[in-house]
């Protein structure tokens, strides 16, 4: 079993997921699937169900604090360990696997960082959101600069997998 539609839509309901994180979680889900599937035509192993599972639901208690630990339990009760054990992970990983390497959770967390609420914008943009969100600090925006440098260099590897941009590959037309 791994997290459907179905399932999403039961636990936002549940756990009053608001509606603009729900089209968050689909949008990282559709470039997670994207990628998966992108990397799985080179020759990769991807358990894209449970990718899938996990994206859909990575931030159903957003609004919480400890969110990822908080999902993690949510699924790790519905018998889902590696959904759980994405979800979990999705705030802190940390570095990126090289390109070659690239496993599951890979995927969800560079989704996640190249999706902005509900769309697809791409590293730069996602970065700058983060970085003037509010309770900047010098601390955090180092932090964060120091993240997008470290993704660029992984984005720019992956691509050279792919033969692709994640642009041209996951912007909707």
């Amino acid at each position: 079993m791994h997290i459907d539609k179905e399932k999403q839509q039961e636990l936002f309901a549940k756990y009053s997921t608001p509606e603009h994180v729900q089209r968050h979680c689909n949008e990282v889900a559709r470039v997670s699937v994207l990628i998966a599937e992108s990397l799985i035509e080179k020759g990769f192993q991807i358990n894209v169900d449970e990718l899938r599972g996990a994206a859909l639901v990575h931030d159903v208690l957003r609004t919480e604090k400890g969110h990822d630990r908080l999902g993690a339990e949510v699924l790790m009760n519905m018998d889902l360990p590696q959904e759980a054990d994405l979800v979990r992970r999705h705030m802190t990983y940390h570095p990126f696997n090289h390109a070659e390497k690239f496993q599951e959770i890979d995927i969800l967390c560079l989704a996640d960082r190249l999706v902005k609420e509900d769309c697809y914008v791409g590293l730069d943009e996602r970065m700058q959101y983060l970085i003037e969100k509010p309770g900047k600090t010098p601390e955090r925006t180092e932090r964060i600069l120091k993240a997008k440098a470290h993704t660029k260099e992984i984005i720019y590897e992956l691509e050279k997998v792919l033969g692709v941009t994640l642009d041209d590959l996951c912007r909707k037309l």
